[in-house]
């Protein structure tokens, strides 16, 4: 058994990225630089070899580069930078651009193959559990097994996005360099437009590369929703390398300082999207020093680990909850998604103690079913409605109205109370000893194939002291379900979901305050995107938003592995630069200490269709 924890450590929202760049001097000499405040810098390599195109893992703790005498003995190196392991992979030859994905599990890069440069992939973590090492001049050797991508054609500068399922690349044919978007899973190309060295946006959303237009070389910047281009500088100078920092500001090198010795320049997102220049910064210049390909990580103050998996069959849109030390998972859905036999729908309850990192398996739930939520209160644990199975009915299930408790002392579950209305898909939203029931739906059908059911505006307030409802005279201004939302200072949050009438695939970018004393929402900045069944949770001055569903067009939509931060005191969503281990949605987030817990979901990855037992932790 596995267990996958992922450990954030939140010293600032401030905090900026790390960066990583190729130094070349007047003498030759080519090595690493590296920058935490991007302005001063220093060398990470030393001595008369080549160290050519730096790449640094989104945590900041890897470093991947190519290494070697000359260009037909250069080797792939990924290195530890906390505890100084380097690592030498596959065998030498001519060999560039290295870029980490899957949080550093994969590496890609352009070899030279037969006198022509292919795309080659490495799996990281697959082959140190099954490849024995060798020890030599201080590197831990990896002859690793390379997976060439042939139909890539002639490939550079590969970009891959964090799941290593599609990738940005340049290639080269008789006649032209062109920037291609590639999907592995479905084996379908874009070709984006002439050009070179292309970079991907921490969202994924952009791509930006050096393209000479007139004589000249520039920065342009395509979308992949809007597939609209604009081109980012203008002068007569080269401008090459250009790379997105986790704010989607844009770097990019360029010798307008000095005539064939380049710089590092910045244009902030604010500037660079609204083809503005006159913001442009520079960032690392020194007179006589040229700096290439800066790339950077994530908010690398954030410390990941890993730790266990769930037992049993993997499922998702299950209830689950922080209680006394240890962490409650209730039903859930099993299966594929969008079937629901009546096997899919699952009671089952498992514990996890967080003293002894061990699960338990506990009494089922009575009602087996799934888009609930939790409470708890002394010995109980509190479930609240649910979506289940129900064979009289077109489609074939409903909503439940039930309230059922667990006696933790006793191990059994019991019926003691019914909802003011069927519901399910919402939130549960635990003050004290008040649990406020928002948003979601009755799927009841209420005729004949009825696949919309009624979405639900009321909150009804479930008091545990005297196992009573009240419903709240005030409504939410909008109808949603999917959705996710937590309580900070008093006050309720929620974030995205799908909205009536939506057909289920109406996306909503809303982030809302709900204050139950003052019974006033209040609408805050919202998401970058528009996403329904994300996982949300706070900390401190911050709130996160994990995965979720992501509308790629009118009838594209995937899951995410994309983590976002919520500033309280700017108002201000932004990508922290961070990835789950997988894409997912329909995850459950909950509270232990100064921890966030991840848990399961449902996933896409390796063309997939199928819940996950992940429980991922964000401190």
């Amino acid at each position: 058994m596995r267990i996958f924890l992922i450990l954030f450590t939140i010293i600032s929202s401030a905090i900026a990225s790390e960066m990583v760049f190729l130094v070349e001097d007047s003498q030759g000499g080519k090595h690493v630089g590296y920058s935490s405040d991007f302005k001063n810098y220093k060398l990470l390599t030393k001595g008369s070899e080549w160290n050519l195109y730096p790449s640094i893992s989104n945590d900041g703790k890897w470093l991947t580069y190519v290494k070697g005498q000359s260009q037909k003995s250069l080797g792939v190196i990924v290195e530890n930078r906390g505890n100084k392991v380097r690592e030498l992979w596959g065998s030498r030859g001519f060999i560039l651009q290295p870029k980490f994905a899957d949080n550093s599990n994969l590496v890609f890069f352009s070899k030279q193959i037969n006198g022509k440069n292919k795309i080659v992939k490495i799996d990281l973590e697959e082959s140190r559990k099954t490849i024995r090492p060798t020890i030599q001049n201080g590197y831990t050797v990896y002859r690793a097994n390379e997976t060439v991508y042939d139909e890539l054609g002639e490939g550079y500068f590969p970009v891959p996005f964090e799941t290593g399922e599609k990738l940005v690349y340049q290639r080269n044919t008789n006649k032209v360099r062109e920037i291609v978007l590639y999907d592995f899973n479905t084996k379908k190309e874009i070709v984006i437009s002439k050009g070179m060295s292309p970079s991907l946006s921490k969202d994924e959303l952009n791509i930006a590369f050096t393209m000479k237009n007139a004589g000249n070389w520039d920065i342009y910047v395509y979308n992949i929703l809007t597939k609209k281009t604009i081109k980012i500088t203008s002068d007569k100078n080269s401008d090459f390398s250009p790379n997105f920092d986790h704010n989607n500001n844009l770097l990019y090198t360029s010798d307008k300082l000095e005539k064939g010795v380049f710089s590092i320049f910045k244009q902030d997102y604010s500037s660079w999207s609204n083809s503005s220049i006159e913001n442009e910064k520079v960032v690392i210049t020194k007179t006589g020093v040229s700096f290439y390909a800066p790339r950077t990580s994530g908010i690398s103050k954030y410390k990941q680990l890993q730790l266990s998996k769930m037992p049993g069959a993997p499922r998702s849109s299950f209830g689950a909850i922080y209680h006394k030390g240890k962490t409650y998972v209730v039903g859930g859905h099993e299966g594929a998604e969008h079937t629901y036999p009546p096997e899919s729908f699952t009671g089952r309850v498992t514990v996890f103690d967080h003293t002894s990192g061990k699960w338990e398996n506990l009494a089922p739930r009575l009602n087996p079913c799934h888009g609930f939520q939790l409470a708890a209160d002394g010995n109980y644990i509190y479930a609240f409605g649910g979506f289940a199975y129900e064979a009289s009915t077109s489609p074939a299930w409903k909503s439940l109205d039930v309230v059922e408790r667990y006696n933790i002392l006793t191990n059994k579950w019991e019926e003691i109370n019914t909802m003011p209305r069927r519901r399910s898909s919402n939130l549960a939203i635990q003050m004290g000893k008040k649990v406020y029931l928002l948003g979601g739906w009755n799927s009841t059908p209420k005729f004949e194939n009825d696949v919309d059911g009624t979405f639900h505006s009321e909150i009804d307030v479930y008091d545990i002291s005297t196992n009573t409802f009240e419903t709240l005279k005030e409504k939410l201004p909008s109808k949603r379900r999917a959705f996710s939302g937590f309580a900070k200072n008093g006050k309720i949050y929620f974030v995205g979901g799908i909205s009536e009438g939506g057909s289920h695939f109406a996306l909503l970018d809303e982030f809302v305050e709900f204050d139950p004393i003052l019974k006033v929402f209040t609408q805050l900045a919202p998401l970058p995107f528009a996403t329904f069944a994300p996982a949300a949770g706070e900390l401190k001055d911050s709130a996160f938003v994990f995965g979720g569903m992501f509308k790629l067009s009118k009838w594209e939509y995937e899951y995410v592995r994309h983590i976002y931060e919520y500033d309280f005191k700017l108002n201000k969503w932004y990508h922290t630069g961070r990835y789950l281990s997988e894409s997912k949605g329909f995850s459950q987030v909950t509270k232990w200490k100064q921890n966030l817990g991840i848990l399961g979901g449902h996933s896409y990855d390796g063309n997939s269709d199928k819940p996950v037992d992940t429980m991922e932790v964000f401190k």
